[in-house]
């Protein structure tokens, strides 16, 4: 499978996991496709990893490189759910979402976010 075949079968997936990590879609879009032009100007991020890792990794990359996105919100008991998941440190927030959302397991999960298992 070309590279781009093997890109596009993740996209719906990395979408979402934008679209829950940024709270809306419009932002979430925004995000994956900086992450796609980032993919072209460097495609020799897929070579060794497996694709879905490495785009999501490559997301996590961009993600964290926006200082404000290190931030929480306030949250309290009668917030949403998805408010509750924002008030979340960052890196948790992004390895529940991993794990959680998306299935990844663990070891990928540190994988995507750059640090070792006791870290998430």
């Amino acid at each position: 499978m070309s590279k781009s075949g093997r890109v596009a079968q993740h996209l719906p997936f990395l979408r979402r996991y934008a679209r829950a990590l940024t709270g809306n879609q419009t932002s979430g879009d925004a995000y994956v496709t900086a992450t796609l032009e980032a993919l072209i100007q460097d495609q020799s991020v897929l070579d060794g990893n497996g694709a879905r890792v490495a785009l999501f990794r490559l997301f996590t990359k961009l993600w964290n490189s926006i200082s404000l996105n290190g931030t929480t919100v306030g949250v309290d008991e009668s917030s949403p759910p998805e408010q509750k998941i924002a008030g979340l440190t960052p890196l948790p927030r992004q390895a529940f979402l991993l794990v959680a959302l998306e299935e990844f397991s663990e070891g990928d999960a540190a994988r995507i976010l750059d640090c070792d298992i006791a870290g998430l």
